[in-house]
C-alpha cells in the first residue's frame, strides 16, 4: 500500500442476521493476515449492546440503535487513527438503519446523516451476503423468526436502493462452507491494494 493513503481500506459485510457475516469477516481477514498485511475486524456492537442489557431486535428503541450506530462509527474511525491497512466491518452504518428504521420508522435527518457519513469516510467494497441455505444462529439476533430476517434483507434493500449505496451481492455459494466468498473477497481486496502475497515478497527478497 502506498504512504500516500491516509486511511485503510475499509470492506463491510452487510445482510440480515444469521448470514454467516461474522464467520466470513474473521476468515477474510486471516487469510489477508498471512500475506503480511495489518488488519483489523470490527465485530457487530449490537452483541456488545445485547450483553449490557440495551434493547435490540423486535424490542430496541431509538436511544439504543443510536448508541449502537454511534459506536460503530466510532470504531471505524479508529481504523484510520491506528494505521490499519484493511479494515473489515461486520456490518456497516446502513444495516443498523434497517433495525432502527423497522421499530421506529422513517427518520430522515438520520438517513443524511449516514450518507453525509459514508460520503466523508467511505467504504471501499461493500459485500452484501445473500439469504441462502440454512441460517445461522449467533445468539443475540433472533433466528428462529424467519419473518423477521426476511422482513430486515428486503428493507435492507430497499434501503441501498433508496439512499443509492454502492454494493455487490455475493454470488449463491456452492458449498455450505462458503469459502469462495471469502478467496473472492481476499483476491479483490490484494488486487486492489496492488499487495505482494507474503511468499511473492520472501521470494522476490531471497534472489
Amino acid at each position: 500500500m502506498s504512504s500516500a493513503k491516509k486511511r485503510p481500506y475499509k470492506i463491510s459485510l452487510i445482510s440480515t442476521h444469521g448470514t454467516g457475516k461474522t464467520t466470513l469477516c474473521y476468515e477474510v481477514a486471516a487469510e489477508l493476515k498471512k500475506r503480511g498485511l495489518k488488519v483489523k475486524v470490527f465485530s457487530e456492537i449490537a452483541a456488545t449492546a445485547f450483553e449490557q442489557g440495551i434493547p435490540i431486535n423486535e424490542t430496541t428503541t431509538l436511544p439504543a440503535q443510536l448508541y449502537i450506530m454511534m459506536q460503530h462509527i466510532t470504531e471505524e474511525l479508529r481504523g484510520t487513527l491506528r494505521g490499519y491497512q484493511v479494515v473489515v466491518c461486520d456490518r456497516s452504518v446502513f444495516d443498523n438503519l434497517a433495525y432502527m428504521e423497522r421499530r421506529c420508522g422513517t427518520n430522515q435527518f438520520i438517513r443524511d446523516f449516514l450518507q453525509g457519513y459514508a460520503q466523508t469516510f467511505p467504504y471501499d467494497v461493500i459485500y452484501k451476503l445473500p439469504m441462502v441455505g440454512e441460517l445461522m444462529e449467533d445468539g443475540i439476533r433472533d433466528a428462529k423468526s424467519h419473518e423477521f430476517q426476511a422482513d430486515i434483507y428486503n428493507r435492507l434493500n430497499t434501503l441501498l436502493s433508496d439512499l443509492q449505496i454502492e454494493h455487490r451481492t455475493l454470488p449463491a455459494p456452492s458449498t455450505e462452507l462458503r469459502k469462495e466468498w471469502a478467496d473472492l473477497i481476499v483476491n479483490e481486496t490484494l488486487q486492489a491494494l496492488k499487495a505482494v502475497p507474503a511468499q511473492a515478497q520472501k521470494e522476490t527478497s531471497a534472489v
